[in-house]
């Protein structure tokens, strides 16, 4: 890993809330079902269906999803606020089981081919008026992305089956097909 690099292991989360303001943040099944066996909600009170037009995020990327209404992105439900589970202290209010891809960031890293770290990088998704003061293991930021792609390749694969089908259905036809 380059020299100029280590300086990000430092990175101290300021608590603004504007990455929980801001982006969509995308889930998976499994993030699903860990913050609904935390709320107790239904799926469809989790998640919401994204147009392209809402999101930046390119159509030759994973994760959209052919239904009858066109191509959509499955993410946390938002309010005019942001995410639903940002809480009045800008803090998450189901940290614990939050999914994976809010556990990685505000990293991004791209892993080589022999497990080795490419790239280390803070996203610049939103405007973060972050410290470096911190302390971040290399390690724990590597195994934050496994299991992110751990969780994320199984949906993908699931999407694929989803869209073998001839005929797409709706919101709710997808949540059932997810288990739901």
């Amino acid at each position: 890993m380059a020299e100029s690099w280590k300086e990000l292991l430092n990175f101290r989360c300021t608590c603004c809330g504007n990455c929980c303001r801001e982006p969509i943040v995308l889930v998976t099944d499994e993030d699903i079902r860990r913050v609904q066996a935390h709320t107790g909600q239904p799926a469809h009170e989790i998640v919401d269906f994204y147009k392209p037009r809402e999101i930046a995020w390119e159509k030759d990327q994973p994760g959209w999803i052919k239904l009858k209404s066109g191509r959509r992105i499955m993410g946390l439900k938002r309010t005019e606020e942001g995410c639903q589970y940002l809480g009045d202290d800008d803090l998450c209010s189901i940290y614990e089981h939050r999914p994976v891809t809010c556990r990685r960031y505000p990293f991004d890293l791209e892993i080589a081919d022999d497990g080795n770290i490419e790239l280390l990088s803070i996203s610049q998704s939103v405007e973060c008026p972050y410290e470096l003061d911190g302390e971040n293991n290399l390690t724990e930021i590597k195994a934050m992305a496994d299991w992110e792609e751990k969780e994320e390749n199984p949906y993908f694969e699931k999407l694929e089956q989803w869209h073998e089908q001839k005929k797409p259905g709706g919101k709710k036809k997808f949540l059932k097909f997810l288990g739901f």
